[in-house]
């Protein structure tokens, strides 16, 4: 079980990630949060949701990939296993409802 504080801390090091790839003030970034969900076979995982203000087509592809590979040192530091699934949702779809 991840606790609270530990994804605390990966939110603001993916806030801090998001804004060194995007420095530009082309987005804006929040909320950003974390869930724990659960896989098919019962196994707990964490799912980032990350609320962005911003044109779509600017979240350049490398980078979102290149996201899950800067977070893996963070992932490790905090001991949180597994590697989180994530989604890039807009500000306009994120006011139309949360996931739930």
């Amino acid at each position: 079980m991840v606790t609270e504080e530990a994804k605390d801390k990966l939110v603001d090091a993916v806030r801090d990630i998001l804004y060194k790839q995007y420095p530009n003030g082309e987005f804006v970034f929040d909320p950003i949060f974390i869930k724990t969900r659960l896989d098919a076979y019962g196994d707990e995982y964490l799912h980032i949701y990350m609320i962005y203000d911003g044109d779509r087509s600017n979240l350049d592809v490398k980078k979102r990939i290149r996201l899950s590979f800067l977070i893996d040192p963070v992932l490790d530091e905090l001991g949180i296993p597994g590697v989180p699934s994530r989604s890039f949702i807009s500000k306009q779809e994120w006011e139309e409802g949360p996931p739930e």
